[in-house]
This record gives structure tokens, C-alpha cells and sequence, in this order.
């Protein structure tokens, strides 16, 4: 186990493997999945990497009807949120579309699953996470930066996002408070290293991303579970087995 601070923040499990799912049951973690649109319209969640490459996921799911799939290989998202909820953890949903493509998977997603609950829904084009928004309240939708864009903040409103999602390097603690005070949660990238692991914690993130193991290692039950909640802070929907009402439990991008 590698030494690090206690974390004032939650983990998401990255691209957690369902069969994997019961070892979390408990932890106050999250896990994030995959989500996609088959070519008849419905969400389903994409296998982890280690049973499938994403882009031949992808592919796949595109190019087929939902009847087509096998169901324990691409289960209906509503299927695997039921699953997770039955265990205690909540769900990172991570957008997957082609170009051009991805209002229609978050209409599928809408479709399936017409609240959130104690889950999230993250993307990377800020005017699909603002129809998302609308439906599911900004506080459960997030907005993913490949980089530091000129303006978080410009960018977290246009798309009505109550969480940014970076690498860490970019998410240093001045940033983080500053988006917090305006009430906006953040989210680190995947850790998939021991080293930006520690550094992910130390950013003074939300929510801390990684690969199932490096949280597994590093995972305390001192831990605060969904992050320490500031003096003043304003109450959020907690996310089940969180406490604290911030996103929790392992996970990674």
C-alpha cells in the first residue's frame, strides 16, 4: 500500500467490471461504466476494457439492435443501475457516440432511465450534458475537459454542469475551491498509477477517479466517504452509501 494523505474526497471505480461490482458492495464508492446507443435506440452498457477493446464495443453496439446483443455482454443500462443500486453503489454514467451521435444516446439514456437517483452522467459535449441537465438537474450531470479550457467556468455554465470533469494535474486545490464556492463539484481523470493517485488526492478534488486496484490498495475505512463538506457548504443529494453527499468509492477514466 502507497502512503497517501487522507483523502477529503470520494472514489469512482473507472470502468469497473460488473462481475467485479459485489467486491465494492459496502465501501461507499462509486463506479463508473460505459454507456451507448444501439442502432434501435436503446442504452446499454458497454463491457470494461478487460473483456472487450472499447472501440469494437462501440462498433458493435452502433451497428446492431438491441435484441441482437448478447444481454451479459452489453446489458441494458436500466439492468446494470438495478444491479449497483441492489449493492449500494452509485453510477458514473460516461457517455459513448460517435460524432454527431450523441444527443441520441443521451435520449436513449432519458429513455431508459428517466431520473437519476443517486447516479451521475458525465460527457464531453457541453450541449448534451445541458439537455441532461434540464431533466435530471445540473447537480447530477458533469461536463468532461480533455484539457484546461480558457474558462471552466464559462464552460460548466453554458453547459448547466454542477461537476467538471479533468486530468488532475490540471485540478489544483485554488481551482477546485473556487469552482466549489460557486457551486460546482470536480472530478478527476482516471488514476492509473499509484503516483497520480496521490496526486489526484492532492488536488483537493470532489471526487477521485481510478483503476480498481489502486483504490482497492488505497481504500480506508477512516476515510471520509463522499468528501468533507465544507462549514457553509449547501446540501447536495447524497449518493447512496456516501454519507456525505458527494460521489464516493472507487473508480477511474
Amino acid at each position: 500500500m502507497i502512503s497517501v494523505p487522507d483523502p477529503q474526497c470520494g472514489f469512482v471505480v473507472h470502468d469497473l467490471c460488473l462481475d467485479a461490482a459485489v467486491t465494492l458492495a459496502g465501501t461507499g464508492c462509486a463506479a463508473e461504466v460505459d454507456v451507448a446507443r444501439t442502432a434501435d435506440g436503446v442504452a446499454v452498457v458497454l463491457p470494461c476494457a478487460a473483456h472487450l477493446g472499447k472501440e469494437i464495443a462501440l462498433r458493435t453496439v452502433s451497428d446492431a439492435t438491441a435484441s441482437s446483443l448478447d444481454p451479459c455482454l452489453f446489458p441494458p443500462v436500466e439492468t446494470v443501475l438495478a444491479r449497483l443500486a441492489a449493492l449500494e453503489l452509485p453510477a458514473v454514467l460516461d457517455l459513448k457516440a460517435g460524432p454527431g451521435d450523441e444527443a441520441r444516446t443521451a435520449a436513449a439514456l432519458l429513455a431508459r432511465v428517466p431520473q437519476p437517483g443517486n447516479h451521475r452522467v458525465i460527457s464531453f459535449n457541453h450541449r448534451v450534458v445541458r439537455l441532461l441537465s434540464e431533466r435530471w438537474g445540473a447537480s447530477a450531470c458533469g461536463v468532461l475537459f480533455a484539457g484546461l479550457p480558457v474558462d471552466v467556468h464559462a464552460v460548466a455554465a453554458a453547459a448547466d454542469a454542477g461537476w467538471v470533469v479533468m486530468q488532475s494535474r490540471f485540478l489544483e486545490s485554488a481551482l477546485c475551491a473556487e469552482l466549489r464556492v460557486g457551486g460546482i463539484r470536480t472530478m478527476t481523470f482516471s488514476a492509473t498509477t499509484p503516483e497520480r493517485f496521490v496526486e489526484a488526492v492532492a488536488s483537493g478534488a470532489d471526487s477521485v477517479m481510478a483503476e480498481l486496484e489502486i483504490v482497492s490498495a488505497n481504500t480506508s475505512t477512516t476515510y471520509p466517504r463522499g468528501g468533507a463538506v465544507e462549514p457553509g457548504d449547501p446540501a447536495e443529494p447524497p449518493i447512496a452509501g456516501t454519507g456525505a453527499g458527494r460521489p464516493g468509492g472507487p473508480a477511474g477514466r
